[in-house]
């Protein structure tokens, strides 16, 4: 049982002084048992840099998870490739078999699946095939992380809800820019939402101005501590 989890924005398309940033999203999950790199971002100098200013020690990762294979989520992964060894990574199907080329173990899922105890993926939905990742936290209920929301937001959240039979805490990551429909319907299962990356600001303003004691702003550098 996860008691514990802290997430930290290792990239977000928001910059932070001091740190380096680009169009592309990855986040740090650490818990009392595990650490989990959710996506890499576009650029190996943008994680490398911000990896050593704020002395994550991402060469200390138990896995990797890679939502779907598009640059600004993987790119990074070269510079995990180098500094690890044989880092286990859970991806979407794929014939691109950039992963195992930057020597990372690449896991594909290939359906919505348990990873480890209280922790589940999607499994690949939408044409992009793209996972979303959900993490359940003893008194709290279940995190949910994406990266892009191809699929929807209000989709994965809600496919991570069914296959975990638990309440969503909070969604974070990339929207894609989403419907006021979609998020209308991820504030019905979502306690609090924090869209970041790709959303966009317009759907950002509107989380903030409708739903204002559900949103949570990050960005490059944000830290968010559970419980």
């Amino acid at each position: 049982m996860v008691k514990s989890l802290r997430l930290t924005v290792i990239n977000d398309n928001v910059g932070t002084e001091g740190l380096k940033n680009d169009w592309g999203w990855s986040v740090l999950l650490e818990s009392e048992k595990w650490r989990i790199l959710f996506d890499a971002d576009t650029e190996p100098e943008v994680i490398e840099h911000n990896d050593r200013v704020m002395g994550l020690n991402l060469k200390n990762l138990d896995y990797g998870f890679l939502s779907h294979y598009h640059g600004d989520h993987y790119g990074g992964f070269q510079y995990i490739g180098k500094i690890t060894q044989n880092l286990r990574v859970f991806t979407p199907p794929s014939s691109y078999k950039i992963l195992e080329k930057w020597n990372l173990d690449v896991v594909e899922v290939e359906k919505p699946m348990k990873l480890m105890d209280d922790v589940w993926s999607t499994g690949p939905m939408g044409f992009v095939r793209e996972q979303a990742l959900g993490i359940k936290v003893d008194s709290l209920g279940l995190i949910v992380i994406v990266g892009c929301s191809h699929p929807g937001v209000d989709s994965l959240a809600y496919k991570l809800k069914i296959l975990s039979g638990e309440d969503v805490y909070l969604t974070i990551g990339g929207f894609h820019s989403p419907s006021k429909r979609r998020l209308d319907n991820l504030a019905k299962i979502s306690k609090y939402i924090t869209p970041a990356h790709c959303s966009g600001e317009e759907a950002k303003n509107y989380v903030k101005s409708k739903y204002r004691e559900k949103f949570i702003e990050v960005r490059t550098g944000s830290k968010i501590t559970l419980p």
